[in-house]
């Protein structure tokens, strides 16, 4: 008696996942961000809140004058235990403004309590200088402050 038989595209996959475990992840070079692109900037901006209740933030990336940004997107990394994201990530559609050069985001924190701490996000682009485009990630901090 034969082994059991399975239809061609699950063999297929069984040898794709083990070609994946055993080589590990393989990228390559062009494919990584640069975290250190020159020319591009961000920053973030929390307001600071009298009482437990929603937080409003800011982010906004620009690039120099040479450069275009094509894409972006900004995610919320990590969060003071006072306060919740009500998004982790804001997409390019949420941008409150944009233009080839900028971008600008608007989010909301749930702050449950008193207090301060520092929330930090990145700033995920695709930046342009003519055809050429390369990804690029701008990490940013703000202080989150409510109350006294």
């Amino acid at each position: 008696m034969a082994g059991p038989r399975f239809p061609r595209y699950r063999s297929a996959y069984a040898i794709a996942v083990a070609l994946a475990v055993t080589l590990g992840p393989v990228r390559s070079r062009a494919s990584q961000p640069d975290p250190a692109a020159p020319g591009v900037t961000a920053s973030m901006q929390c307001d600071r809140a009298s009482e437990p209740g929603r937080v409003k933030c800011t982010i906004e990336a620009r690039t120099d004058g040479k450069k275009t940004l094509s894409w972006a997107d900004a995610e919320i990394v990590l969060l003071p235990e006072l306060a919740t994201a009500l998004k982790g990530r804001i997409g390019p559609q949420d941008a409150t403004s944009r233009d080839a050069v900028s971008a600008k985001w608007a989010f909301g924190l749930v702050a449950r309590k008193a207090g301060q701490g520092e929330a930090v996000a990145r700033v995920r682009a695709v930046v342009c200088e003519g055809t050429k485009c390369h990804p690029v990630i701008v990490p940013v901090r703000a202080a989150v402050v409510v109350g006294g």
